[in-house]
C-alpha cells in the first residue's frame, strides 16, 4: 500500500512519539525530532510504502539518541496486560474461528492508542467485516510450510493459541519477529525475555528493524523461508502494507484497521476487523 495524504500526519506523530519515549526532555530529544521531521520531509512521496519511511524516522532517532529500544516500556505494558487478559480465558476449548477472533483482537493494541481503552474494547465480541477464515483453513489441509509474521509485542499471547492450532495441521510452521526493535513491534529479544521460544516451537527473525517485511531488507533465510511457504498468515498493518504490494496470493491479512488508509483499500470503516486474502 503506497503512502496517502493521511499518512504524513500519522508520520509526524510517529516522529513527536518516538523522539519523546527515545530521550529525556531537552536537548537531545529536541535535535532527534528535528531530524526525524527531516527524514519524513525529505523521504514523503504517494510513491513510497509509510513503513519504508517510518523505517528510516526511527533509525535516525534511534542513533542520535543512543537508545536501541524507545518503545520498550509501551512493549513491556502492552505485553503485560495482553499475558494478564490471556491467562483468563481458557483457549485449549477454542475452535478455529474463536482462535482468529481472538488473534486478530490483539492486534487493537497499538502504542498510539490508551491501553485502558483497548481494555475496554476486549470486552466486546469481535466481528470480521472480511472473513476468509474457511478459505485460509481449506488451503492449511495442503500446506507444508506455514509462516506466521507477528506483528505488536503484545499480540504474542493472543498469537500463541492460534498459532499452536496451525502447527499442529502442518508439518513446518514459523512465527516470525523482528530481529531488532521498531515500533513497539515483537523482536526475538522479547519472545526469549519471556520465555515464549519454546511455546512457539520455531521462532526466526525478519532480520531486519523495519516494521511489516520489506524482503528487500531481510536476512537471506527470511527471504528463502518466504519463498519456500506454502501459506503465509501476515498479522497487522505494517504487513499489510508491506505485503499488499506483492498480490502474493499465499498472503492472509489478520489485522484491525485501524487509519483511513488501510480501510479504504479494504473497503471497510475505521476501526473494522479483517481476516481474508489480500487481493492477487
Amino acid at each position: 500500500m503506497r503512502a496517502q495524504k493521511e499518512c504524513y500526519s500519522c508520520l509526524e506523530r510517529l516522529v513527536d512519539t518516538a523522539s519523546r519515549w527515545a530521550a529525556p526532555e531537552g536537548e537531545l530529544q529536541e535535535r532527534a525530532r528535528e531530524a526525524g521531521r527531516e527524514v519524513l520531509r525529505a523521504e514523503f512521496s504517494y510513491t513510497k510504502i509509510p513503513t519504508t519511511i517510518a523505517t528510516l524516522i526511527q533509525r535516525i532517532i534511534k542513533r542520535i539518541t543512543g537508545n536501541p529500544d524507545p518503545f520498550r516500556p509501551v512493549k513491556e505494558r502492552e505485553m503485560d496486560l495482553a499475558g494478564e487478559l490471556c491467562a483468563r480465558l481458557p483457549t485449549e476449548e477454542m475452535g478455529a474461528e474463536q482462535l482468529f477472533r481472538l488473534a486478530v483482537l490483539g492486534n487493537a493494541l497499538d502504542f498510539f492508542r490508551d491501553l485502558e481503552v483497548v481494555q475496554r474494547e476486549f470486552q466486546e465480541p469481535v466481528e470480521l467485516v472480511r472473513d476468509e477464515t474457511e478459505l485460509f483453513l481449506a488451503r492449511l489441509a495442503s500446506t507444508r510450510r506455514l509462516l506466521y509474521l507477528a506483528d505488536n509485542a503484545g499480540e504474542v499471547y493472543f498469537d500463541l493459541p492460534l498459532f499452536r492450532y496451525l502447527a499442529a495441521r502442518v508439518l513446518e510452521a514459523y512465527y516470525v519477529v523482528k530481529a531488532l526493535p521498531t515500533q513497539n513491534d515483537l523482536t526475538l529479544a522479547d519472545v526469549r525475555e519471556r520465555s515464549l521460544e519454546s511455546a512457539f516451537g520455531r521462532v526466526v527473525s525478519t532480520g531486519t528493524d523495519s516494521p511489516g517485511l520489506h524482503l528487500e531488507e531481510a536476512s537471506e533465510e527470511m527471504r528463502e523461508l518466504f519463498r519456500s511457504a506454502d501459506l503465509i498468515l501476515a498479522k497487522g498493518m505494517g504487513n499489510y502494507e508491506t505485503l499488499s504490494e506483492l498480490s502474493d496470493p499465499r498472503v492472509f491479512h489478520l489485522l484491525k484497521a485501524k487509519c483511513a488508509p488501510v480501510a479504504r483499500s479494504w473497503g471497510v470503516e475505521v476501526g473494522s476487523f479483517i481476516a481474508a486474502f489480500g487481493r492477487s
